[in-house]
C-alpha cells in the first residue's frame, strides 16, 4: 500500500491532481449534508480542504495558486453569463428600493470593517480582516479579488483564507437569524406576506396583456393595418382579425374594413391607448371563437437556434407576409416582450407564434427550434470571453486618492466582460450564449476548485490560529460584520420603505449572495417574492462585493 501513500504525499503531477480531486469530492459530499434544512453547499470543499491541509496534504504552491485562480475565473465568468441578460432589467422592473437596500448592506459592511480596523487592533492583521469581511457575507469572488490584491503586494494569502473560514459559519447563520428576528419583532406572518405580495403584483401588473377590440373608428376604414396611428411604435401586435365569421392572421398590409374585430397584445398602457384609437373592448375575446376547421389557427412557442437569423429584427423576417403567422410574445432569459417589429432576435429566444399549422412549421424550420443546438456548448466564445475578461481585469485604473491603480482583477474582469457579452449575445459569427446546464456545470466546477485550494492553503495555519491564537476573537468580530448591516437595513426596509417581508428576505439573501439563506427564506412560504428579491439585487451586489473587497485591501495595506 506504500504506492497509495506515495500518491498522496510525494510531489508529482498525479499527487497534486489526486489531492485536489479528493478534497473536492469529499467536500461536495459534506456540503450535501443538511442540518435543519441548511447545508454548506460548495463551502463544504473549503472546510474539508482546511482539515486535509491541517493533516498534511499539500499541493505545490504555484500549482495551487494557478488552480485556485482558474477556478475563480470559471466561477465569476459563468455568474456573469447567467445574470448579464437581466442585469439592468432587474433594476428597472423591480425598482430601485431593493437595490438601495442591498447597496446599503454592502457599504455598512465596509464601514463596520473599517471600524474594526481602527478600534480593535486589526490594523496589524489586514489580510485576516479582509478575509473576515468576505466570509461574513459568504462571498467567494470578493475573496478572490482581495487575494489578487494581496498577492500583487507580496502578502501571504493563506491569512485571508483563515479569516474567511472563521467568519463563514456565522455568515450563513447570521443571515437566517436576522430573518427570524424580523419575523418575531415585527410580527410578520410569511403566508400573509405572500398574499399581500400577490395582491400588490396584481394591482401594479406590468405584464403583457391582450384583448379584442371592435373597429369603431371610421377613420381607420380602408387603411392598412400598419397605418394605425402609434400601433408599431407602441409595440402592440395584432395577432388575429375577425371579419364576418372568418378569423385569420393579418399582416401590415391587411386593409381594415367596417365591422372588423381584432385581437391585440401589448403592455397595459399601450393596449389602453390602442383601445381609445381603435374602438371598444369586446367582453369575449375573438380567440374564443372557432376558426376555419380546414385551416385552424394555432399557437406554438418556437426556439431560436438558427445562427443565420440572429441579430435580425422580427419585422425584417416578414413572417406575416411570407408564412401568414404573427409573433405575439418573445421570452428572453425569463423576461417577456411583445413581438414588436423592431425587436432583434437573439439566440435561445422563445417566440410565441400565432397562425396555421403549415405556417408555424415553416417558421420553426427557419428559426431552428432545436433543443440539441441549445444544449450544445459554444466552447470558442467561452475561451474568448475568459481571455478578454483577464485582459480587462489587468487594466490599471488610476483613481484619485488611491495609492495604487485599481484593477478589476481575475474576479472583476471576467465578471464584467461576461455581463456585457451575455447582453450582446452575438458578435459577428460568435454566439456568446451559454446553456443553463453548461453554465451550472462550469460554475460549480470552478467554485469547488477555488474553495478546495483556499482550504488546503488555509489549513496549514487554521487550527493554530483558531486554538492557540485569536481565532475565537476573529469569529466574534466577523459576526458584527454579518449582523449589524443586515439588521440595520432590514429595519430600514421594513419601517421606512415598507418592503414586503418575503421580498426583504430575498434582498438579505441576495445582498450576501448566500444560497442557504435563500433556501431558508423560500421555505417560509410559497411565493416568488423571495426569488425576485434575490435576483433583483444579486448582479449589482456581486459587482460591489468584488470591488469593495479589492479596494479595501489596497487602501488598508497602504495605510
Amino acid at each position: 500500500m506504500t504506492w497509495l501513500i506515495d500518491l498522496f504525499t510525494k510531489p508529482s503531477v498525479g499527487q497534486q491532481v489526486v489531492v485536489i480531486a479528493f478534497t473536492a469530492a469529499i467536500g461536495l459530499m459534506v456540503g450535501k449534508i443538511k442540518v435543519k434544512g441548511i447545508s454548506l453547499g460548495g463551502a463544504g470543499a473549503l472546510f474539508v480542504g482546511i482539515l486535509l491541509g491541517h493533516l498534511g496534504l499539500r499541493v505545490e504552491g504555484n500549482v495551487l495558486h494557478f488552480i485556485q485562480e482558474f477556478g475563480l475565473i470559471l466561477f465569476v465568468y459563468t455568474i456573469g453569463m447567467q445574470v448579464g441578460p437581466g442585469f439592468m432589467d432587474s433594476i428597472r422592473r423591480h425598482g430601485l428600493v431593493l437595490n438601495v437596500l442591498s447597496v446599503g448592506i454592502v457599504l455598512l459592511g465596509v464601514l463596520v470593517t473599517l471600524c474594526l480596523y481602527f478600534f480593535t487592533g486589526m490594523h496589524d492583521n489586514v489580510p485576516v480582516l479582509i478575509g473576515m469581511l468576505c466570509g461574513a457575507v459568504t462571498n467567494t469572488p470578493s475573496l478572490g479579488a482581495a487575494n489578487s490584491a494581496f498577492a500583487a503586494a507580496g502578502v501571504d494569502t493563506s491569512l485571508t483564507g483563515i479569516g474567511y473560514a472563521v467568519a463563514y459559519p456565522f455568515g450563513v447563520i447570521g443571515i437566517i437569524l436576522v430573518m427570524i428576528l424580523m419575523r418575531v419583532i415585527f410580527r410578520q406572518d410569511p403566508n400573509k406576506a405572500a398574499e399581500r405580495y400577490t395582491a400588490d403584483i396584481a394591482a401594479n401588473s406590468k405584464e403583457i396583456v391582450s384583448c379584442s377590440l371592435t373597429v369603431d373608428n371610421q377613420n381607420l376604414f380602408g387603411i392598412q393595418l400598419k397605418e394605425i396611428p402609434d400601433l408599431i411604435s407602441s409595440g402592440v401586435v395584432v395577432t388575429r382579425l375577425l371579419r364576418g365569421e372568418n378569423i385569420f392572421t393579418p399582416n401590415g398590409k391587411t386593409v381594415i374594413e367596417r365591422g372588423d374585430k381584432m385581437h391585440i397584445v401589448g403592455m397595459p398602457e399601450a393596449v389602453a391607448a390602442m383601445e381609445k384609437i381603435i374602438g371598444r373592448r369586446l367582453e369575449t375575446p375573438i380567440t374564443k371563437f372557432a376558426s376555419d376547421p380546414a385551416k385552424p389557427i394555432q399557437v406554438k412557442t418556437i426556439l431560436v437556434t438558427n445562427k443565420k437569423v440572429l441579430g435580425r429584427t422580427i419585422g425584417s423576417l416578414a413572417l406575416a407576409e411570407r408564412y401568414g403567422v404573427n409573433v405575439s410574445r418573445v421570452t428572453r432569459g425569463g423576461i417577456k416582450f411583445t413581438g414588436r417589429l423592431d425587436l432583434r432576435i437573439k439566440f435561445a429566444d422563445k417566440l410565441m407564434i400565432v397562425g396555421s399549422a403549415e405556417g408555424i412549421e415553416a417558421v420553426a424550420k427557419e428559426l431552428g427550434n432545436s433543443l440539441t443546438a441549445l444544449d450544445h456548448p459554444e466552447i470558442l466564445p467561452a475561451f474568448l470571453g475568459i481571455f478578454l475578461g483577464v485582459i480587462v481585469g489587468s487594466i490599471p485604473l488610476a483613481i484619485p486618492g488611491m495609492p495604487t491603480p485599481l484593477k478589476l482583477g481575475l474576479a472583476g474582469g471576467p465578471l464584467v466582460v461576461a455581463i456585457l457579452l451575455s447582453r450582446k449575445r452575438k458578435i459577428g459569427p460568435l454566439n456568446f450564449f451559454m446553456a443553463n446546464s453548461a453554465n451550472l456545470m462550469l460554475r460549480e466546477f470552478g467554485l469547488t476548485l477555488f474553495l478546495s485550494c483556499v482550504g488546503l492553503n488555509a489549513g496549514i495555519r487554521f487550527f493554530d490560529v483558531l486554538l492557540n491564537g485569536d481565532g475565537l476573537y476573529y469569529m466574534g468580530l466577523a459576526a458584527l460584520i454579518t449582523f449589524l448591516p443586515l439588521a440595520v437595513m432590514a429595519c430600514v426596509g421594513h419601517l421606512v420603505f415598507k418592503v414586503n417581508y418575503l421580498s426583504l428576505c430575498g434582498v438579505l439573501a441576495g445582498a450576501t449572495t448566500d444560497p442557504p439563506a435563500l433556501a431558508f427564506a423560500n421555505s417560509q412560504a410559497d411565493s416568488e417574492a423571495v426569488n425576485i428579491g434575490y435576483a433583483s439585487v444579486y448582479p449589482l451586489t456581486m459587482l460591489l462585493r468584488i470591488l469593495s473587497g479589492q479596494v479595501l485591501a489596497i487602501l488598508l495595506l497602504a495605510a
